[in-house]
């Protein structure tokens, strides 16, 4: 994997804010043709910087409106298996390890309350769960992507 310059910074903070930003406005905000931006995005693509393209939905219109963040402490680490079991719940749209009390925190989507609640059983059955806590997510105030 390539390091990563100035213009290849400055593609991906432009990219992350406008996924559809069309190339030749790109290329004239970075200071280069059209053509070496090209290569650029499909060196960025191919070394793993740029994982892929996505519309973010409204919550709104979601089919699984209901969110919530668990939050799960483990016996002990690492615990790679729990995450591999945590990682085949379709409801799990996010797992991230953190320092501190809590281990992993897990961002949850689903279609109703039961379905989390659900989720949440499921989770804390898994072999290596200490506890996992429960936060609903009332609104979503505002999300960056990249800084």
């Amino acid at each position: 994997m390539t390091s990563l310059d100035e213009s290849d910074r400055q593609i991906l903070k432009i990219l992350a804010r406008s996924g559809r930003e069309p190339l030749k406005q790109l290329a004239s905000a970075v200071g280069l043709s059209r053509s070496t931006l090209t290569a650029r995005l499909r060196r960025l693509e191919r070394d793993g910087f740029i994982q892929g393209y996505c519309a973010i939905l409204s919550s709104s219109i979601s089919a699984r409106p209901n969110q919530a963040v668990l939050l799960v402490k483990l016996d002990k680490t690492p615990g790679y298996d729990i995450v591999d079991a945590i990682r085949q719940i379709d409801e799990v749209i996010q797992c991230r390890s953190v320092a501190g009390d809590i281990d992993l925190v897990l961002d949850v989507a689903a279609d109703a309350i039961e379905t989390l609640n659900k989720v949440r059983d499921q989770v804390s059955t898994i072999s290596g769960v200490a506890d996992v806590r429960t936060h609903m997510v009332l609104s979503t105030n505002f999300r960056t992507v990249f800084s």
